[in-house]
């Protein structure tokens, strides 16, 4: 069905605008902005072109398979245009970020793609020789729709409804939920679909193409984990405001639920970690096994500023971490590193105190000399000194024994 700029007007007005949703994307969605711009410069170059949908649509009757890429970016009014780039401009940029670049073009394409396929099948079925071709974006956007629905499952659309606006503004601003709103559109599709079956119309809305896109993105979802994912977020954004409430009972119930799915999480591990050291002597324990988790992920992840500022948030809280010598010579550097110079030098003496005999205690007796020179010197001395008795053969002791000399 082709709407024209009246039909586009009209809805607009009447209409309640979908201008928004309560997502904020932390990065800049270059593959939606260059698609809806291709669109655009499509439909200007193809407006006034005679024949243009013939030769790059999909036509049933002479399918070809370019068509099915080139016929995604073609539309046959400014109406037509206009709310399909609405729909990918509102969800677009989310689904992107979620499944990153690559994917959303490759998702975008491929229902399209799938989108010409689903419909094609349906007319040849009917035994249908259709020369109507099919065009436009609305196959490869409702792939994007059904991602976006499972990732994003709490979300809500935010619509302007102008005559609300001019009589009572309070009305103008809407919010409905985005998993409402998409199965509303969904079950629209399936009756229309339907009703197709039963009463083809050629040249109107294609159902089943808009179907075709959905069940390829339900595929996609399904194969990326977005629903895992969704489900984890939203677990997250539960536990920290539960945190912020004072509700911590129900807070660790959801940390738990949430480390259950994704136990490697050193983020989630450190914040269940900070939240059960305020508890009891139990849960202290807890807190410090937790913190070591964290403390240990990061460094698998290579994070060794996030290890850090984990161990000084253990000694801040009083917590006991059974480190390696050499996590705990790592850690002094990663601390002394991000200026934390007290969680480097208590981790420091820790390597002096309880494992003396590792390799590590050289290079652990060496560093706290060095970090104690300028408010301790006294004691700097004292364990340069002792390293200097301690390890002879050291290629520091010429360079340690130089810095004594200095300060007699």
């Amino acid at each position: 069905m082709t709407l024209s700029p009246y039909w586009l007007l009209f809805l607009t007005v009447l209409l309640p605008l979908p201008y928004s949703t309560d997502r904020r994307g932390r990065r800049f969605p270059w593959i939606t902005y260059s698609l809806i711009a291709l669109n655009v410069i499509a439909y200007l170059l193809t407006y006034h072109t005679p024949g243009a949908f013939e030769r790059w649509g999909l036509i049933p009757k002479h399918p070809h398979f370019t068509a099915l890429l080139t016929g995604i970016f073609l539309h046959v009014s400014v109406g037509h245009l206009f709310w399909n780039m609405v729909f990918l401009w509102l969800f677009g940029p989310h689904v992107e970020e979620a499944i990153g670049r690559e994917a959303f073009l490759a998702l975008y394409l491929g229902g399209g793609i799938a989108a010409g396929l689903l419909h094609m099948a349906i007319i040849l079925a009917r035994g249908e020789i259709v020369a109507v071709p099919l065009v436009g974006a609305s196959g490869a956007i409702s792939a994007i729709l059904a991602p976006f629905a499972i990732r994003f499952h709490r979300a809500q659309i935010k619509l302007y409804w102008l005559p609300a606006a001019l009589a009572f503004r309070s009305w103008s601003q809407l919010e409905v939920p985005a998993v409402a709103g998409l199965g509303l559109w969904l079950l629209q599709n399936i009756g229309g679909g339907l009703l197709f079956l039963w009463k083809p119309e050629p040249g109107g809305t294609a159902y089943w193409a808009h179907i075709g896109g959905f069940v390829f993105g339900l595929v996609a979802a399904e194969l990326t984990g977005l629903l895992r994912d969704g489900r984890q977020d939203y677990l997250l954004q539960d536990a920290r405001t539960a945190v912020a409430e004072g509700a911590s009972e129900a807070a660790l119930r959801t940390y738990h639920t949430y480390l259950d799915r994704d136990s490697e999480n050193a983020v989630v591990r450190a914040e269940m970690a900070r939240l059960l050291a305020v508890g009891s002597d139990t849960d202290r324990v807890e807190a410090g096994l937790e913190m070591l988790g964290a403390i240990r992920s990061f460094l698998k992840q290579e994070d060794s500023p996030a290890a850090a500022k984990c161990a000084g948030d253990a000694r801040a809280l009083g917590l006991p971490l059974l480190l390696s010598p050499h996590e705990r010579l790592r850690l002094a550097s990663a601390a002394e590193g991000i200026g934390d110079a007290e969680t480097a030098i208590t981790l420091l003496r820790a390597i002096m105190e309880e494992t003396a005999d590792a390799p590590e205690d050289q290079m652990a007796r060496l560093k706290l000399g060095q970090l104690l020179r300028r408010d301790h010197p006294e004691e700097a001395e004292t364990i340069l000194a002792g390293f200097v008795l301690k390890y002879p053969q050291s290629e520091w002791v010429r360079s340690v024994n130089e810095s004594l000399q200095k300060n007699v």
